[in-house]
Formats: structure tokens, C-alpha cells, sequence
């Protein structure tokens, strides 16, 4: 069975740095375009909904960076760990005494 961590953590990290991207990009127009946010309690929701916004922004795309990151990472150090037959020298052994030929 093989791990499926590293795959899960590259795909989860894609989503949040487009979901970011996406967040960073067009939510912000859409907030100002919304119409009933110029009454004064729409400003208050508008501040409420920014504050949040801008929090999710500044932790979602720098947390799905680094999740791609350690995805690559893990995958990585997974090839690195496995052994490889082919990858390793082979190892000359002297031959028995027995085995030798005659002395010259």
C-alpha cells in the first residue's frame, strides 16, 4: 500500500493557493459593487466582511504554498528512502583460496 499523504497534501495546497488567488482576486469588487453596503449598517457589515476577508487572504495562499512545498518534499524524501537494487554498486568479493589458480 503506498502513502497517499504526500498526494493529498499537494492536492490540498492547489486548492487553497487557486481558492486564495480566487478570494484575493474578485471578492473584493463584488463587495464594493454590492448595493445595500452604502447604507451605514452596510458600511459595518463591509468593515466586518473585509476584516475577515483579509485574514483569509493572508493566511490561505501563503498556507497552500507551503503545503505544495511539503508535498514536494515528502515526495522527496519517500524516493529517497526506498531503496534502490540497480542505483548500488556492486561489491567485489575475493575468491576462496581454494578457488584460486595456481601460484605463478
Amino acid at each position: 500500500m503506498q502513502d497517499s499523504m504526500p498526494k493529498r497534501t499537494l492536492w490540498w495546497g492547489i486548492g487553497l493557493s487557486v481558492g486564495g488567488a480566487v478570494l484575493a482576486t474578485y471578492v473584493h469588487p463584488e463587495l464594493y459593487a454590492t448595493v445595500w453596503l452604502n447604507t451605514e449598517p452596510g458600511q459595518t457589515a463591509l468593515v466586518l466582511w473585509l476584516l475577515a476577508i483579509d485574514l483569509l487572504n493572508s493566511l490561505v495562499l501563503p498556507l497552500g504554498t507551503a503545503l505544495i512545498a511539503a508535498s514536494l518534499v515528502m515526495f522527496y524524501i519517500r524516493g529517497r528512502a526506498q531503496p534502490v537494487e540497480h542505483d548500488r554498486p556492486k561489491r567485489w568479493v575475493l575468491p576462496e583460496p581454494t578457488e584460486r589458480g595456481p601460484e605463478r
